[in-house]
């Protein structure tokens, strides 16, 4: 029997330890998914063994309707989407299938691709040259994956996480499963932002993601994510469907704030077009600000400003709620402290991270030089 030799061997513990942050964000965001799909179908069934069918109605809607959109996302994406398989891919929630091909990708790039050393980015060698290729095309798939699960917590994880709150509130009854589905939802947002920020990076460099950049860069969405949400669910409680009204307010505002920053120029502004096309884009910037949506030459100044406003909105909408309740709200003495906490907490804490994040710890992107072709003579 042929031993294997030392240089074989280096190469498998260089594709373990090159390969492992990768397959634990890619096992860690389905997990999160399928424990927070799972969670929030038992819930939904609990409140539909009470009778309570108005709770089951909207807990479903935002089950059934995230997963339709992330499937036709998803179905898109798959490598071997074609006419008859599209469809059975769509009808059998093809997020499923994006994460077998993830996991494809993640063994062509780390396991039957290892490349000859760490010089892998200037050595010519076949080995370095198959691992370049590989690593390309593994770090583009995983961003778009990265954007369906991203989509996915948007749809779903928020506003279930904004409703159970809302429902506990009303009732003033704490099940631990519904507690439970909470702390999944959020930890599963707060994860699918990391991914796509992580996702993007790798994509525009090569896997300079350190795991410290990824804890504190996490750590900063989940207490900002948590002011958010809690600002919201405490508004929701006081002023019920007023709600919307306010989120609509801060999605025109902050469309009329990008429209003027980026629709403005010499020529003068857009028309209503170009308005109307910001829709999408600050719907996605309901709730927080990801790099990946703000570059281009203003994204500096607008993202600490979107940050701000958040921030701002936040408390504006706790204060709002402590000072201003209806008369069919109760328990507002045991509410205050914990609004006030949250709200204040997760702003400052959230805060320190994110400037941890961006001056010491966030990568920098060296964009790759796409090759040129030579004028032909």
């Amino acid at each position: 029997m042929r031993r294997p030799n030392s240089k074989t061997i280096f190469s498998i513990r260089q594709v373990n330890m090159r390969g492992k942050k990768e397959l634990f964000m890619l096992n860690t965001g389905l997990v999160l998914f399928i424990f927070d799909l799972v969670t929030d179908i038992v819930v939904a069934a609990q409140y539909r063994l009470k009778g309570e069918y108005w709770w089951f109605g909207f807990t479903l809607v935002f089950i059934i309707v995230p997963l339709f959109i992330i499937s036709f996302m998803a179905a898109f994406q798959a490598d071997f989407c074609q006419t008859l398989s599209c469809c059975l891919m769509f009808l059998c929630s093809s997020i499923f299938v994006r994460y077998v091909e993830e996991f494809k990708y993640w063994k062509q790039t780390h396991w039957d691709n290892p490349p000859c050393g760490d010089n892998y980015k200037e050595c010519n060698c076949p080995d370095c040259e198959k691992y370049r290729v590989a690593i390309t095309e593994s770090n583009k798939s995983a961003y778009k994956l990265a954007w369906v699960r991203y989509v996915e917590t948007l749809t779903e994880s928020t506003p279930q996480w904004c409703l159970q709150i809302y429902i506990m509130l009303r009732q003033w009854d704490f099940p631990w499963l519904t507690m439970l589905s909470t702390v999944i939802s959020l930890l599963s947002l707060a994860w699918s932002i990391t991914a796509l920020e992580k996702a993007r990076v790798n994509k525009n460099s090569h896997h300079n993601f350190t795991l410290a950049a990824t804890v504190v860069f996490f750590t900063s969405q989940l207490f900002s994510l948590l002011s958010r949400l809690f600002a919201i669910a405490a508004f929701a409680y006081v002023f019920k469907a007023h709600v919307f009204t306010a989120l609509a307010v801060h999605w025109l505002m902050m469309n009329v704030v990008l429209w003027l920053a980026d629709g403005c120029n010499e020529r003068g502004c857009e028309l209503a077009g170009t308005f109307l096309s910001y829709s999408m884009f600050t719907f996605l910037l309901m709730l927080h600000v990801p790099d990946s949506l703000t570059e281009g030459d203003y994204s500096d100044w607008f993202t600490k400003l979107w940050y701000s406003l958040i921030s701002v909105e936040n408390v504006l909408f706790a204060i709002l709620a402590l000072t201003i309740p209806t008369s069919d709200v109760k328990h507002m003495s045991v509410l205050r402290p914990i609004v006030l906490s949250l709200v204040i907490l997760g702003v400052v804490l959230g805060t320190i991270f994110l400037i941890v994040y961006n001056k010491h710890l966030k990568p920098t992107e060296e964009r790759r030089e796409e090759p040129t072709e030579e004028p032909v003579v």
